[in-house]
């Protein structure tokens, strides 16, 4: 009988872990022909949450598709000198990288609920300090000093999308400009942006 309750207790406690847990129901990436790096991302979590993120690691707007989540309101002062900066959407907790995380780039956003946001920091020599280096299970990785003849710092992969720019092999005017998008699927997209 003890194991039974216990049982019971256990599997209770897991679907309340569960219940609160966020999923990436989407995720969009912008990129440019003229820019490196991200331009935006929109995340639906949960298929009832809607979040834009900009190229600076901050949350732009949310909105919900029930209608039930109060309005986000960031901090827009990028030169403030970070200390723990924790607000909500909805019942989520939003947490940015702060004071504290010694070799991350300040100011941008580290978590929402349980979805981490990681950044490539001070031991990632060969990356461009404080380009997006995942969210959640999506890895991101870049162009970088390895792959001689393709654009520095251009987005490479966004989970299994693969990003092609035209690179020294091609006509020299289009240098840089993307080549081709493939694998997007309706969980994943990169997009182009206009600028």
């Amino acid at each position: 009988m003890k194991t039974k309750k216990a049982l019971l207790c256990a599997l209770l406690m897991c679907w309340g872990l569960y219940s609160q847990a966020q999923t990436i129901t989407s995720a969009r990436f912008r990129i440019s022909d003229h820019a490196k790096g991200i331009r935006s991302i929109e995340l639906l979590l949960n298929n009832t949450i809607l979040v834009g993120i900009n190229e600076e690691g901050r949350i732009d707007y949310t909105e919900s598709i029930s209608g039930n989540i109060s309005d986000y309101h960031a901090n827009p002062d990028p030169e403030r000198n970070y200390g723990q900066e924790t607000t909500t959407i909805g019942n989520l907790s939003v947490r940015y990288y702060d004071n504290f995380d010694i070799h991350d780039p300040k100011g941008k956003l580290k978590s929402i609920g349980n979805i981490q946001f990681k950044y490539n920091n001070t031991f990632d020599i060969h990356e461009q300090f404080g380009s997006l280096k995942s969210i959640g299970n999506i890895q991101i990785s870049y162009y970088n000093t390895f792959d001689i003849h393709d654009p520095q710092g251009k987005v490479k992969s966004i989970g299994n999308v693969q990003i092609k720019y035209f690179n020294k092999s091609d006509i020299t005017e289009r240098f840089g400009r993307i080549k081709s998008i493939e694998g997007n699927t309706p969980a994943v997209a990169v997009i182009t942006a206009r600028k």
